[in-house]
């Protein structure tokens, strides 16, 4: 009886890591039938399903699955040893049948799949020849094992994406994420299918010691190099795909114009109230319809938390969502504030949720990225709405449980009705449109006070603070019990005793009436006033009012008692600068604000802080240095009549005007005109001029805004401030080319028509287009200075580059270290602000210029490649993306092995020549297009009359198959075959074939011209070289048409169709005086007059594995025309006629 050999443990485990891994991954549903599945079984299904698609008109010919089903009949019958006893072998080919039905719906993902298995079909060809002689060697047998999870592993990621939920919706984007990973398996299965050939080999001769010996030697060699590269090989890819999913991100958050900056400051500030006090929110962690909700179950779809001003909601929802998180819960949240005007839209609710929801899949981020950005779609509303539905559901990756996503949305009341309103239609849609996916849950929890405009809700489930008494009055106690441990030092010099702290405690607790808001009052009350005993402690919390209002009223009374009219005119102003200002100001703005409010540009000296001390407890600084109201009730109270200080936005923003205006005619004083330096400097460490980037952003929003809110243009502060700036500002003048592009929407805002100040609008409109989409796009493209391009940048140009100066200062004279180091914690992080109006980075900045110029290429409405590592420059169309994507990163067929060009191209004398006839622009490009596939060169008379017709090209010119319209190249391309006149251009390598673009000798019949100049300069530009100054353009020129030209010429060639080549301008340094390329100079040295820099025509080729001319292995060689030697530049331009010569390798 045979003895069944033995197999080694490390392929038995291999196979059942393997076989384990997909178990996990199918659902036993879709997995029942495997183990009785056949081979044939597999093969009648596959015609079954091509029956199927061939009634409903869509036949894809099964029969390329031929290959592969032969190819695991005889793997199978080589691994059989290995499955004995085990369900494994049938898994090898029962997923197959599972994965073609589901995708049989969709035509798209169905060829895709087709194709897939197809390739792994090749790799399965050697084992028809392979016999199971050899099955019981340990090494083969562990190759076997390779194969095997590789097989699995192509099942198991094609399965998850046709079972993922909306697969139709992201399949193609997750095939092509997928495309990295699968050539991958492919490599390492080709790897291993030559390891197989090769003990195979050592298998046969094993009878001879030596051979034996050396191959076993190489065999194991061998194996440990396909060990490392898989490793490698996967963490690369791993990485790859980290990076590409980054990088679309970006692109995803640069559309959607979305700045999370904000949210991370609201949701820092809200959660260090209730991280400073732990466990004052404990409770709801117990609460049944919180318990509900935080289930991973049907229930409580929507909770609305309800309470009202200064109940704790907001950080109560804050610790919600750390908890949340905390336990691996996958929640996306978004909280409104009122200092945070952008918090308080519907439009940045939505992309909130988006930015988040983003950051939980990858498949996702490619899916939005290819459709809405490659697609240029505009984020409107509505377009952002249906794309959250989708994300929504198409969220659940796992195909064996359902997913639960959690949202927050917090302080809905800040909010205006409308907005509110629309919030209630999303959660209502979200919640139930996921439901009815049958794979994602999602759950909304809404707290805000109670509105009418939230009625709408489609939920019954309401947790409402006032009906939580009790468990609020004791989280309220415990919240006033560690406050009090804070004052402890202090009433034990009143001598108060444990039991009268508890009383205190306890009367604090009472009047609070369920709100935080109002106990954290009387704590600062208590913790700022002077008491000499124990009884006037007692006494204060007793005569404290009951109600908030009543409180703050008593609070401001107490401010306001002690002040003359004057001093209560400028607490209003402090009031109306915190609840009004455009976004939150930082203490040095506001105090830099407040010194402009009088309309004086010569102010000399900074507000003084103490002013803030006496607004009292009604204001705090945040821990960014912003400064807000305690509360947002606060600003309420200031607005409502019961106020004994009322504040008006209308008049409040008229005054803003006002300090904006004379903030920037000081900055004219000190920034344009001749100004001593040591003044300047001063002037900025101690932030008198800490306003300026706010005033730079804002200034035509506050004009334009009092210009449409007033009746008629009566003389007042605001507009003979703002007629002496544009006086003052005309002669700045910087070269707005493109402003009189009446299209522009910075230039529609209808506000302009009320500007009645011809001068006045011509600065505010120069002012909008510099900062706006289009103004910021010529500059980046043309690399014109951006902040030169009217006075007010060439201000904010000043500011900066003073404040740059003094951030690298290690001391300053009449300034302290401990002033100078307050100067820089405030500035360091922003002296590089965007220079697009209503960015976000428009007033926070970066720290360096590279950050600034990164951060702004984000908006511009262009299209980068998405593969890491492409230097490619961004593209302007979604299609250009495709087809480059498609021609350089996509999978090719094997190409043919072609030598490197001779470095001798230009005196090649093997070449035939012929002459182009005279005055036909079709013969020309017939004389051609046959002399690139007769291996000819062409010579065209410079002097060929432009506008001379010929007939038609006669029939009996044979056409091949990739044949170049000659009139298409002619009205496209006419520099190419010399009908502009110019002389010849430059030469283009690739490592398969080579184009030389040179003048060449005329005949003696032929007029002549001789050329201008002999300097290299000339020459230069004459091959369409671009100079580019001291430092490469962010975005390089396009390359010249006659360099397209002749690569559309060079890959219309059937043999050499798939070489990837592609014309760049590249950036070299040049000396002039030889026409060489040089070598950059170092950091820090001036370069030498003969250098210059130039953008130079050039391709690369990404199959060439050296350099031209060098033999340094280059994974991308670009070989641009100033790399020519000097001898070889001069040479090419001696002559006037245009020669272009075909080298073959």
């Amino acid at each position: 009886m045979a003895v069944a050999p033995a197999v080694p443990a490390s392929a038995r485990q291999t196979i059942r890591a393997a076989f384990e891994e997909l178990d996990r991954t199918i659902t036993p549903a879709d997995s029942r039938d495997f183990p009785d599945t056949t081979l044939q079984h597999v093969r009648k299904i596959a015609l079954d399903i091509e029956n199927q698609l061939a009634a409903r008109q869509s036949l894809c010919h099964m029969s390329r699955l031929g290959p592969l089903f032969k190819g695991l009949e005889h793997y199978a019958k080589v691994i059989d040893v290995l499955c004995n006893g085990t369900p494994y072998l049938a898994w090898i080919w029962a997923p197959i049948t599972l994965i073609l039905r589901i995708a049989s719906d969709y035509i798209e993902a169905f060829e895709q799949i087709i194709k897939g298995y197809s390739k792994i079909a090749e790799s399965l060809k050697r084992f028809e020849v392979l016999s199971n002689a050899f099955s019981d060697n340990a090494n083969f047998q562990q190759t076997l094992a390779v194969f095997y999870s590789d097989i699995l592993q192509f099942h198991k990621h094609a399965y998850k994406l046709v079972r993922r939920s909306s697969w139709e919706v992201l399949f193609l984007t997750s095939w092509g994420r997928f495309q990295r990973r699968f050539n991958n398996l492919l490599e390492d299965m080709e790897r291993h299918g030559k390891l197989v050939d090769k003990e195979a080999q050592a298998y046969h001769m094993s009878k001879m010691q030596q051979l034996q010996t050396h191959h076993t030697s190489e065999l194991q060699q061998l194996r440990q190099d396909i060990h490392a590269w898989k490793e490698d090989s996967q963490e690369k890819v791993n990485r790859l795909e980290e990076e590409q999913a980054a990088q679309q991100y970006q692109s995803i958050v640069s559309w959607l114009k979305a700045d999370e900056s904000d949210q991370l400051a609201i949701f820092d500030f809200l959660s260090a109230e209730g991280s400073k006090y732990p466990g004052t929110c404990d409770w709801a962690l117990k609460n049944k319809k919180i318990v509900s909700f935080l289930q991973q179950t049907q229930g409580t779809p929507i909770l609305w938390l309800q309470g009202g001003p200064g109940s704790g909601k907001s950080v109560l929802s804050t610790q919600l969502v750390k908890f949340m998180k905390a336990a691996k819960m996958f929640v996306i949240y978004h909280f409104c504030l009122h200092s945070y005007s952008s918090s308080t839209t519907y439009e940045q609710v939505l992309r909130s949720m988006l930015i988040q929801l983003l950051r939980k899949d990858c498949d996702l981020v490619a899916h939005v990225y290819e459709e809405c950005v490659l697609g240029k779609k505009t984020p409107t509303i509505s377009a952002l709405e249906r794309l959250l539905h989708t994300l929504l559901i198409s969220a659940s990756q796992e195909p064996h449980r359902n997913e639960y996503i959690w949202v927050v949305i917090d302080g809905l009341e800040e909010c205006v009705i409308q907005k509110q309103a629309s919030v209630a239609t999303l959660v209502n849609r979200i919640t139930s449109k996921t439901r009815s996916s049958g794979r994602i849950t999602c759950k909304v929890l809404i707290s805000s006070r109670v509105s009418s405009a939230l009625s709408g809700l489609r939920t019954n489930q309401v947790l409402s603070l006032t009906e939580e008494k009790d468990n609020i009055w004791l989280s309220i106690k415990h919240y006033t019990s560690q406050r009090l441990l804070s004052l402890r030092r202090k009433l034990n010099q009143l001598y108060m005793s444990p039991s009268e702290v508890d009383d205190i405690r306890d009367e604090i607790t009472k009047k609070s009436d369920g709100m935080f808001l109002y106990a954290r009052l009387v704590l600062d009350f208590l913790d700022n006033k002077i008491f000499y005993k124990s009884d006037e402690v007692k006494a204060s919390v007793n005569e404290l009012p009951r109600k908030l209002s009543d409180f703050y009223r008593k609070i401001l009374t107490q401010v306001l008692v002690r002040l003359d009219p004057q001093s209560v005119d400028r607490i209003s102003s402090i009031f109306s600068w915190i609840a009004f200002a455009k976004r939150p100001l930082k203490r040095i703005e506001f105090l830099s604000a407040i010194s402009f409010s009088a309309g004086d540009s010569d102010v000399a000296h900074l507000a003084p802080t103490y002013i803030l001390d006496v607004c009292g407890d009604l204001v705090e600084e945040r821990r960014d240095n912003t400064l807000s109201f305690i509360h947002v009730s606060v600003k309420e109270f200031l607005q409502s009549s019961s106020s004994n200080l009322v504040i008006d936005e209308r008049e409040a923003v008229a005054g803003h005007g006002i300090a904006v205006i004379t903030c920037l005619l000081s900055g004219l004083n000190v920034f344009t005109k001749p100004y001593q330096n040591d003044n300047r400097y001063l002037r900025i460490i101690r932030g008198l001029h800490a306003f300026h980037i706010y005033s730079t952003e804002y200034w035509t929003e506050y004009l334009l805004s009092h210009v449409a809110s007033t009746a008629s243009q009566s003389p007042s502060i605001l507009f003979n401030l703002a007629g002496q700036l544009a006086e003052k500002l005309h002669g700045l003048q910087g070269p707005l080319t493109e402003m009189q592009d009446s299209v522009d929407p910075a230039l529609q805002d209808k506000r302009l028509a009320f500007l009645q100040h011809p001068l006045l609008r011509k600065e505010v409109e120069r002012a909008l287009w510099s900062r706006s989409l289009k103004g910021l796009e010529s500059g980046l493209q043309t690399n014109t200075n951006l902040l030169s391009q009217d006075g007010i940048s060439i201000m904010l140009a000043s500011y900066e580059e003073s404040v740059k100066f003094l951030l690298a200062q290690d001391d300053y004279p009449d300034v302290s270290i401990e002033e100078l180091e307050v100067f820089k914690s405030q500035h360091r992080a922003s002296v590089y602000t965007c220079r697009l109006t209503s960015c976000p980075r428009a007033t926070l900045g970066f720290e360096s210029e590279a950050l600034r110029l990164d951060h702004e290429m984000t908006h511009l409405p262009q299209f980068r490649c998405s593969f890491l590592g492409c230097q490619n420059p961004p593209f302007v169309s979604r299609q250009a993306v495709r087809n480059h994507e498609k021609k350089y990163h996509a999978s090719q067929p094997a190409r043919k092995s072609i030598r490197r060009v001779s470095n001798n191209i230009a005196t090649n004398s093997s070449m035939s020549t012929i002459e182009a006839p005279w005055g036909s622009p079709q013969r020309i490009a017939q004389a051609l297009h046959n002399s690139i596939h007769q291996s000819k060169q062409i010579q065209i008379p410079k002097d060929t009359p432009p506008n001379e017709q010929d007939a038609s090209i006669p029939s009996s010119i044979a056409k091949p198959e990739h044949y170049l319209e000659p009139t298409k190249i002619i009205s496209r391309y006419a520099s190419i075959i010399g009908l502009d006149r110019l002389v010849g251009k430059s030469r283009i390598i690739s490592q398969s074939q080579a184009y030389v673009l040179s003048p060449s000798s005329i005949p003696t019949s032929t007029p002549t011209t001789s050329m201008t100049t002999s300097t290299i300069e000339t020459r230069l530009e004459l091959m369409s070289c671009v100079q580019a100054g001291g430092r490469p353009l962010r975005n390089p020129p396009p390359p010249p048409d006659w360099l397209e030209t002749v690569l559309v010429c060079l890959q219309r060639e059937e043999s050499y169709a798939n070489d990837k080549i592609d014309a760049i301008m590249n950036y070299c340094a040049v000396n002039t005086q030889t026409g060489m390329q040089c070598p950059f100079p170092q950091n820090g040295q001036q370069a030498p007059s003969y250098m210059k820099f130039y953008f130079v025509p050039g391709a690369f080729c990404l199959d060439c594995s050296h350099e031209f001319g060098s033999s340094s292995e280059s994974p991308r060689t670009v070989v641009p025309v100033g790399s020519m030697r000097g001898s070889e530049l001069i040479t090419a331009f001696n002559g006037v006629g245009l020669t272009i010569k075909r080298i073959l390798s």
